[in-house]
């Protein structure tokens, strides 16, 4: 692969490049590399790379200790519960609220035939001559429209 020099190298860039990514350059950004290349034949940036060096030899060194006997177990149990609650919530929830609107819908259901229907309960006797609608009375001019329509 080709490496161009995409632009200059300084030595606050190079710093922060090694500080970053390491003292090998090979795992630097690709868009870097040349340019680092050309700037690491200078002293300061070999004394910064060898220092990186260093460094990432004894980070190399750390070994991670393995977690403690059912560790893996705990952890999928703890997720397993969380997303347990986490459904029974979700959809809980939405049934609470369907509940919720059927109860509302019903009352005004309930709330709306009990005014606008005649009393059932009442010894008032309700009178039809044929122009009473649920609603109200249409009139008497409606009685002469029908008849002018036949």
């Amino acid at each position: 692969m080709v490496e161009s020099i995409a632009a200059q190298m300084n030595a606050e860039r190079f710093e922060a490049l090694t500080a970053a990514y390491g003292g090998d350059i090979a795992r630097w950004p690709q868009a870097e590399r040349a340019a680092a290349r050309e700037f690491a034949k200078s002293p300061a940036a070999a004394e910064a790379l060898a220092h990186a060096a260093d460094l990432d030899a004894l980070l190399d060194t750390y070994v991670v200790k393995p977690g403690g006997a059912g560790l893996e177990g705990r952890i999928v149990a703890k997720l397993v519960r969380r997303l347990t609650i986490r459904n029974w919530f979700r959809f809980g929830s939405a049934g609470i609220g369907l509940v919720g609107v059927g109860i509302a819908g019903a009352l005004a259901g309930s709330i709306a035939i009990a005014i606008l229907a005649p009393s059932l309960t009442s010894d008032t006797s309700v009178v039809s001559d044929g122009t009473a609608t649920m609603f109200g009375d249409i009139g008497p001019d409606a009685g002469v429209a029908q008849q002018d329509s036949q």
